[in-house]
């Protein structure tokens, strides 16, 4: 592939085997509990995240605990973990609760313009309703920090078709495009031909090369090259 940036020896790497499961939950905990907030009981990760220099940063994505972000700056990557945290007092119930009214949405609790960025003092959790729409969100984790396509109404459940897209990666933008073989990492800079959320496949064009590959998209503009693919 023409990468050219240096190699990462394997054992030189605090997690040159990868991170596992029962780390990435203990990792998750640890960042939580200095945050000062409630850890709840969630399930660690059933397979070990990709191998990391060090030790992986722990951040609440688009900030919330609802959902944990884990990165490793070398090789780039990035992996999100659902933990269920409630998100201060607009949270009153647990993600997945269903009444008697139907299941719990997010719903908005003030009226928003066109193009705002919902904030987590915007949403709350309420009954959908029996006859509840289609792409409703169940976590006020997924909507948190994203962009509305329309205005949108206060008490109405927050919809998937109402909101822009998360991506990680945008078309035209450069990228890290990270390489992972015979228990080395390289690297090289790359341009994104496509948009791409967390594990779309795109095409990206090797700056070091010229040629283009796909590559899976593993955190903000960074991607791993995919082995076997044209």
């Amino acid at each position: 592939m023409g990468l050219m940036m240096a190699a990462t020896p394997a054992f030189a790497m605090e997690y040159g085997g990868g991170v596992p499961g029962e780390e990435v939950g203990r990792l998750i905990r640890v960042a939580m509990e200095e945050a000062g907030q409630a850890v709840p009981d969630f399930a660690d990760p059933a397979r070990a995240f990709p191998p990391c220099a060090s030790r992986p940063e722990v951040l609440p994505r688009q900030g919330s605990w609802a959902t944990a972000e884990v990165r490793c700056d070398g090789p780039v990557w990035s992996r999100a973990v659902r933990t269920g945290a409630v998100i201060g007092a607009a949270a009153m119930a647990a993600p997945d609760m269903e009444t008697d009214d139907g299941p719990m949405a997010v719903v908005l609790l003030r009226s928003v313009a066109r193009g705002a960025v919902l904030m987590a003092e915007d949403v709350a959790l309420a009954p959908a309703g029996a006859r509840s729409p289609d792409g409703i969100f169940t976590d006020p984790g997924e909507v948190i920090g994203r962009r509305t396509k329309t205005a949108l109404g206060a008490g109405k459940p927050v919809l998937l078709r109402q909101l822009e897209p998360v991506w990680m990666v945008a078309r035209g933008n450069p990228v890290v495009l990270v390489a992972m073989a015979g228990g080395l990492a390289v690297s090289a800079p790359a341009e994104a031909l496509d948009d791409g959320g967390m594990g779309d496949v795109i095409r990206v064009l090797n700056k070091s090369s010229g040629r283009e590959v796909k590559a899976v998209v593993t955190g903000r503009n960074s991607v791993m090259a995919q082995t076997n693919m044209r």
